[in-house]
């Protein structure tokens, strides 16, 4: 179900939460290609699946990485009455689990991101990643690899990771299936390589330095609750942290121009499904809005 987080929450509550072809064929993504009118006559107004007719997967060329030059969309939505808290970049980005797709019934209609979902294009939705941004996704049982760009939200359904195009599930070659494990890297679209990897220094400001090490290529990850000047405050808030989540809550201090600021950290976290599980509590308890930074 992709387009709009609006659009995708009316289809899961058509016919209750989802109607039973969704279970097995369908997902939830989007893509920015354009649409081929000879294609369309495959689609099936109201009707998710597969389109009718021949089609050659391997014909259609994986996205290409490029930088967004606008902002990126990244703010909070509910779905279904849980709250999801975008990432502000995909930097470090790396996650193994359950892909799945779809392809007629948003066919032609807008993503979250207000691209037009065309199902045989490379795209993808995900939860929490940045829109626009771009991903490698790696079919486990196969090897198979695409590289997608990620412009809608969702899945919302159990406990999968991210809804693949028609066109995606194809060369991934699972779509017959409906569901695959996946790896899914964040790419730098300067690059083309993980985002973990820091792009190259340009020429102009390039200057010898050791190769990074391992540590500095897997930057881990925290989530910052607040920066306070008040010490008390900061400690008092370390307390109330520490009831709600089992990650370690550290006071972080450093000396600013202002002078002494004390940083409220949770981590370090291992996957975005961490993040987004310590970021679901902190708001149940309403101990603020954290967001994620890289040490």
């Amino acid at each position: 179900m992709a387009n709009s987080v609006s659009s995708r929450l009316a289809g899961y509550l058509q016919g209750g939460v989802l109607v039973a072809s969704c279970l097995l064929l369908a997902a939830c993504t989007s893509s920015g290609g354009p649409l081929n009118d000879a294609k369309n006559s495959g689609v099936r107004p109201g009707i998710d699946g597969a389109p009718s007719g021949e089609f050659d997967a391997a014909a259609v060329p994986d996205a290409i990485p490029r930088a967004h030059k606008g902002a990126v969309k990244a703010s909070p939505y509910t779905v279904l009455g849980k709250k999801y808290f975008p990432l502000a970049s995909s930097a470090g980005y790396s996650e193994t689990g359950t892909a799945s797709w779809y392809g007629t019934k948003f066919h032609g209609h807008k993503t979250a991101n207000g691209e037009v979902y065309d199902m045989y294009g490379m795209s993808a939705a995900h939860k929490t990643l940045p829109l626009p941004s771009y991903v490698r996704v790696t079919n486990i049982a196969n090897g198979n690899r695409v590289v997608v760009r990620v412009n809608d939200r969702g899945p919302f359904h159990g406990n999968r990771i991210i809804d693949m195009s028609y066109a995606a599930a194809r060369k991934l070659d699972f779509f017959g299936k409906g569901i695959a494990q996946v790896k899914v890297e964040a790419l730098d679209p300067y690059s083309e390589q993980p985002v973990a990897q820091k792009a190259p220094v340009p020429k102009e400001s390039a200057v010898v330095t050791a190769a990074p090490s391992n540590e500095a290529a897997h930057p881990k990850m925290f989530l910052q609750v607040a920066a306070l000047s008040n010490q008390q405050s900061a400690d008092s808030l370390q307390r109330q942290l520490s009831q709600v989540t089992t990650f370690d809550v550290t006071v972080v201090t450093a000396i600013e121009a202002t002078g002494p600021l004390h940083r409220v950290r949770i981590g370090p976290l291992s996957t975005l499904q961490e993040v987004e599980d310590v970021k679901q509590q902190v708001d149940n308890a309403a101990l603020g809005a954290p967001h994620l930074v890289y040490e």
